[in-house]
């Protein structure tokens, strides 16, 4: 018990802080809030994409044309091969870009000096080519020359929009970019066309050269015919050029181009207009047929960095670290690539499909596969696929406002809080100081009223005024101390004076009618002691007799007029008038204690009252109390009259021989005692005093409930 009493709880401000700290779980509670959201969020955003890929399935419904322009065999003998390529193509002359796609095919044509291996792919209306050309003695062009037959270049023959055999030529008058000039087959002269819409580049390379070129598929009419020539100038003349080109192993002239995607599917995927979002078409063969564009705007958007993030940017990249969120937070780029298949093949077996994914930035994605149908048959899939970092980037940014808002509030109510605590720590602490300064190291009262805080409306308001009325009434309780060895002193010599002098002179005298009348002080003197003694001993018991006492419902007007009758057979010389009305009022009081009450609130009117006047007791029965006035004429009050209800307190100008001072203390004490109150005011005219007693009374119901019982008791009414 000795060590738990040392330990002592945390100060106040501690407390106040700690309880500010309690905003701290704030953010974490938004954040699993927005976690519900961001799953609720995903979830419409999967439900809304499978409904997109729906609508553009239904755009291919039953146009099974489109999907057999393709060969469901291609032999590679007979036809070259234009892969879809995964990403952007950077026209550099070199091969990284090619790297990414692991479907593009190389082949080789010819051998030794001017051989070269082709590559080819394709993306939305672009065909791609990478030559890796073994030359050893590259001969650019010169500028001034017109004629394509004095240097190394490369041509392309197709069909163009007009049905008609073209070639295209790509020039190099250094490594770098070319230039491309069109012209008939087999036609070439001095009408050499520019032709800005095919780009080309060549490097250098230790064997040879690299060179990389662009094609937009619109300037094919037909890609029934394609071949690339490379044409090998060593020395002039040109009877000593060389060529090399794309030539089938059988008797066609020329090899037929197989590109996967088709112009009519892409064009009716952009005129959709989607945007941020990209359509894919594969046909059963899970072949990609056309693809929108991914925007410029999107792929920035997901792609670029800013270098110069402020701080609140770099606290964002801090929580993005608990982001992208549960839904994606086991994704990878390696895995999605397998989903996507997973879900195209889904789509082929009939079943409309969406997963989650990583797209080729990182980005989280969502991916949605819906079949397209002809009569009995399933011709393809379309499949949207759609980021959705905005989203996520939305989550963020609010979870990053929430976390710094919480970090603001919370600084500002610590800084708040602890302000008031201090406030308040010091109004306590000058509190108390105050009310220890009241009291000596005696224990004695030095001042008997605050002076602080008392007018505060606050708790330690409450605090400072209940502190402020116990010093009141402690400052009452000395008083009463101090004064009583004066007051005994007092009150008990004179009848010990009258005692010593009634019994010396009873002594000194044989006369029997002295000895009588000395004898009959004596006796007085014992007897005003006695009272002494007797008012003490009631004012020290009342307390515990009222402790100790029954309360019970009492008829108030029933007890005043019988205890005046009481009072007109006891005290006949004075005269008592009584005024009230005849109405019941029910109290619940202690009977005994009332009387008793009455006595000391009467015997101080006997006390104080002309001879030649009456005394009078009004009683007042209201709603909710009830009010005992006793008037008498006679000498009035001065000074602050609720001092006479204090122990051992006089006002009086005058006082009889009896008089003590207890009497109107017991009647406050009682009288608080039961609920009420009491006070001492002069009479209008000034020819005296009244004693207003006020009592509460019980509620109507149960006022009625007691007057029921009566009457079944058979107690007789004594109205």
């Amino acid at each position: 018990m000795r060590i738990r009493s040392r330990i002592r709880g945390p100060k106040l401000r501690t407390k106040l802080l700690l309880l500010a700290a309690i905003l701290l779980f704030a953010p974490f509670l938004f954040y699993t809030l927005l976690v519900e959201v961001e799953t609720l969020l995903v979830d419409a955003q999967m439900n809304n994409q499978i409904s997109l890929a729906n609508s553009v399935a239904i755009l291919f419904n039953n146009k099974k044309a489109l999907f057999e322009d393709l060969p469901t065999e291609i032999d590679e003998s007979k036809n070259l091969i234009a892969q879809p390529l995964v990403g952007s193509v950077l026209l550099d002359g070199k091969a990284l870009d090619w790297k990414a796609t692991e479907d593009v095919v190389s082949r080789k044509f010819g051998a030794g000096d001017s051989s070269f291996t082709i590559r080819l792919g394709e993306s939305i209306n672009q065909l791609h080519g990478f030559l890796e050309i073994e030359d050893d003695d590259f001969v650019p062009r010169d500028p001034t020359i017109i004629s394509l037959g004095s240097s190394d270049h490369l041509r392309v023959i197709y069909i163009n929009d007009k049905g008609k055999r073209t070639e295209t030529a790509l020039t190099f008058s250094r490594p770098g970019v070319a230039s491309a000039y069109t012209y008939p087959a087999d036609q070439e002269g001095d009408d050499l066309v520019a032709n800005i819409e095919v780009g080309g580049f060549l490097t250098e390379t230790p064997t040879g050269v690299n060179i990389e070129f662009t094609i937009p598929m619109t300037i094919f009419g037909s890609l029934d015919v394609f071949a690339v020539t490379y044409v090998d100038v060593d020395i002039s003349p040109i009877e000593s050029s060389k060529r090399t080109t794309t030539q089938p192993a059988t008797n066609q002239e020329y090899f037929e181009l197989v590109v996967y995607r088709s112009a009519p599917i892409i064009e009716t995927i952009a005129s959709l207009g989607f945007e941020n979002t990209q359509v894919m078409i594969f046909d059963t063969m899970g072949r990609k047929r056309g693809e929108s564009v991914l925007g410029a705007t999107q792929e920035d958007f997901f792609s670029s960095e800013d270098q110069s993030k402020n701080f609140f940017q770099r606290i964002g990249g801090f929580f993005r670290r608990f982001y992208p969120g549960q839904a994606f937070r086991d994704l990878s780029l390696e895995d999605a690539e397998q989903r996507t298949i997973e879900v195209i093949n889904s789509a082929l077996n009939n079943e409309p499909t969406k997963d989650k994914i990583l797209s080729l930035s990182g980005a989280p994605a969502i991916i949605a596969a819906y079949p397209i149908r002809a009569p009995g048959e399933v011709i393809g899939v379309a499949v949207v696929q759609q980021n959705v970092e905005d989203i996520l980037q939305l989550l963020a940014g609010t979870l990053r406002t929430i976390v710094i808002v919480s970090l603001v509030i919370f600084a500002i109510l610590t800084i708040a809080l602890l302000g008031y605590s201090i406030r308040l720590a010091y109004r306590i602490q000058k509190l108390r100081s105050t009310t220890a300064r009241a009291i000596d190291e005696y224990g004695r009262i030095k001042v008997s009223s605050l002076n602080v805080e008392r007018n505060t409306g606050d708790e330690i308001g409450e605090l400072a005024r209940s502190i402020d009325s116990m010093l009141g009434r402690l400052t009452q309780h000395q008083t009463f101390l101090q004064r009583m060895p004066r007051t005994l002193r007092h009150e008990i010599n004179n009848p010990l004076n009258t005692l010593s002098t009634s019994l010396e002179n009873l002594r000194s005298t044989d006369d029997p009618e002295e000895q009588q009348r000395y004898l009959q002080s004596a006796q007085r003197g014992v007897a005003r002691i006695g009272r002494i003694v007797q008012n003490l001993s009631d004012a020290a018991s009342l307390e515990d007799s009222l402790q100790n006492g029954e309360f019970e419902r009492v008829d108030m007007l029933r007890l005043v007029k019988n205890y005046v009758s009481n009072l007109e057979n006891t005290h006949k010389n004075v005269e008592f008038v009584l005024i009230c009305e005849e109405q019941s009022a029910i109290a619940n009081v202690s009977d005994f204690h009332i009387e008793q009450m009455l006595d000391k609130v009467i015997d101080n009117a006997i006390d104080f009252h002309r001879h030649d006047s009456p005394i009078s007791i009004l009683l007042q029965v209201g709603t909710n109390s009830l009010r005992i006035t006793v008037a008498n004429r006679g000498p009035t009050l001065t000074g602050d009259t609720a001092a006479v209800f204090d122990s051992l307190v006089s006002m009086r100008g005058t006082q009889s021989t009896m008089h003590f001072g207890l009497g109107l203390y017991v009647v406050r004490v009682i009288v608080e005692y039961h609920g009420g109150s009491v006070q001492a005011v002069n009479l209008e005219d000034g020819s005296g005093v009244a004693i207003t007693v006020d009592l509460p009374l019980v509620t109507v119901a149960s006022a009625e409930s007691s007057v029921a019982i009566e009457s079944r008791t058979g107690e007789p009414d004594s109205h």
